[in-house]
C-alpha cells in the first residue's frame, strides 16, 4: 500500500506540472483547466494521504473511488477530443493509473466481508451486550 500511496502523491504533482507545460507552453492557461488540474490532483492527493483508512473503511474506499472518476473522465475526454501525439500519450497514461488505482480501491468493497471484520463486529456486539447488562 506505500507504493500505491506514493504512486498517487506523485501522479497529483505531475498532473499539477506535466499538462501545463506540455498544452500551454506560453503560460496562459484558462481558469476552467486550472481549477480541473487542480481537481484531478487534490483527487490523488486524498488517496495518498488516506493511505492505509482506504483498506480498513469501505465507505472511505468508495470516497476514494469516487473521486478518481475526475480525472478518469478528464482523460478519456481529452484522448477523444485531441489530436496533438503528446496529449494523447499524457492522457492514456493518466487514464490508465487512474484505472489501476480505482480498481485496486474498488475490488475489496466487491468482495464480501471479511472473516476478521465479522469476528471484529460480532466482538464489539458482545462488548455493548456486557456493558448494558450491567
Amino acid at each position: 500500500m506505500i507504493f500505491l500511496r506514493l504512486l498517487c502523491l506523485l501522479a497529483g504533482v505531475l498532473v499539477l506540472v506535466a499538462p501545463p507545460a506540455m498544452l500551454f507552453p506560453n503560460g496562459a492557461m484558462p481558469a476552467t483547466v486550472l481549477v480541473a488540474m487542480l481537481l484531478a490532483s487534490a483527487s490523488f492527493f486524498y488517496v495518498g494521504v488516506a493511505g492505509q483508512r482506504v483498506r480498513r473503511s469501505p465507505r472511505l474506499g468508495r470516497l476514494c473511488t469516487l473521486l478518481l472518476l475526475l480525472p478518469f473522465l478528464a482523460s478519456a475526454v481529452t484522448l477523444w477530443r485531441s489530436d496533438d501525439p503528446a496529449v494523447l500519450w499524457m492522457s492514456g497514461m493518466l487514464l490508465g493509473f487512474t484505472l489501476i488505482i480505482g480498481l485496486v480501491l474498488a475490488y475489496p468493497l466487491l468482495q464480501g466481508p471479511s472473516a476478521r471484520r465479522l469476528r471484529a463486529r460480532e466482538g464489539r456486539h458482545a462488548r455493548m451486550l456486557v456493558l448494558r447488562n450491567s
